[in-house]
């Protein structure tokens, strides 16, 4: 079984921040991503296709240039391996969260992709990591705060808007795709770097999500006005290339089990986001659950804080 604490205190600090800037990063695809859909400014697999293109080709530029011997250091089993996992986390995850946007709010998707650490936790288990009764109750804190946060938990007790099924369904199943993703894509992480696999994820999904275009038998919107060009190629390099870039290099320095409750700081993000762009209020409940989020990412990054301090020292 492997030993989760590898890592110094300057890996775990540089593993944070890369962890946090995937998180926020991420918060603004939920908003852009649900104004495109829902104004009909483009169709979800072409969305998920374009956004996956242009984000590949800027990481393989970048690394054609700066880092081409790790780049090309790939063998053909890692490409194999990549085009299955790029099945999950590209093109069913990214096309999945679109689809469901149709019929969801931004904030709601948000949320149910926070599930992902209670599955990424048992897929772990497959791979040698571990938690501790700590992180386990990080974890719970944080999903409880996200009740709060997208309204799900209110004054007047549980409430669920039963039109959104549909959609929340969907986005249920794009976060059990990235959770797929995530747990079996840290052995080719480990192997060839986050640089590389994140670039060749990126356009192998692109390639899927084409071919997925041009045999599904529905029509097709692509963007006509340059403001929604503008959001499409946000999209592309933000929330795509950088962002996942940072998730890979999160997952190379910090435990998944971190790395994920990290991610609770998403919907604290969108539900400022989708008020400022989108006019959504944010409530005395939603409020407190932001406290929970940010009060149950604490509690689980610090016992891993304190580890971190101990193997550094030894």
């Amino acid at each position: 079984m492997e030993n989760p604490v590898t890592h110094s205190k300057s890996d775990y600090a540089v593993g944070v921040f890369w962890s946090f800037v995937s998180a926020f990063l991420w918060s603004t695809t939920f908003v852009s991503g649900r104004f495109l859909i829902s104004n009909n400014q483009i169709d979800p697999v072409s969305l998920s296709f374009v956004r996956f293109i242009i984000g590949g080709a800027i990481l393989m530029l970048y690394g054609y240039i700066f880092m081409r011997k790790q780049l090309f250091a790939v063998k053909v089993k890692d490409i194999l391996q990549m085009g299955v996992l790029a099945l999950f986390g590209v093109t069913g995850m990214s096309a999945l969260l679109f689809l469901g946007q149709r019929s969801t709010s931004a904030i709601n998707s948000s949320l149910i992709m926070q599930i992902n650490p209670v599955i990424i936790f048992f897929l772990g288990v497959f791979i040698g990591e571990r938690i501790s009764i700590l992180q386990i109750t990080g974890i719970l804190i944080s999903l409880f705060g996200c009740l709060f946060v997208v309204d799900v938990i209110t004054m007047k007790g549980f409430a669920y808007e039963m039109n959104h099924l549909a959609g929340d369904l969907l986005v249920f199943a794009s976060a059990c795709c990235w959770a797929i993703y995530s747990v079996f894509g840290k052995s080719v992480v480990k192997r060839v770097g986050g640089y590389a696999a994140t670039t060749w994820t990126m356009l192998l999904g692109a390639f899927e999500l084409l071919i997925l275009l041009l045999i599904l038998p529905v029509a097709h919107t692509m963007p006509v006005t340059f403001s929604a060009w503008s959001i499409v190629l946000y999209l592309a390099v933000f929330p795509t290339a950088v962002a996942f870039f940072a998730w890979f290099e999160a997952m190379d320095k910090i435990e998944l089990s971190l790395l994920n409750v990290m991610q609770y700081l998403t919907p604290v993000s969108t539900i400022f986001l989708a008020w400022f762009f989108l006019g959504e209020k944010i409530t005395l409940f939603n409020t407190l659950g932001i406290i929970l989020v940010i009060g149950g990412v604490m509690l689980t990054g610090y016992r891993k804080k304190e580890t971190a301090h101990k193997v550094s020292a030894d």
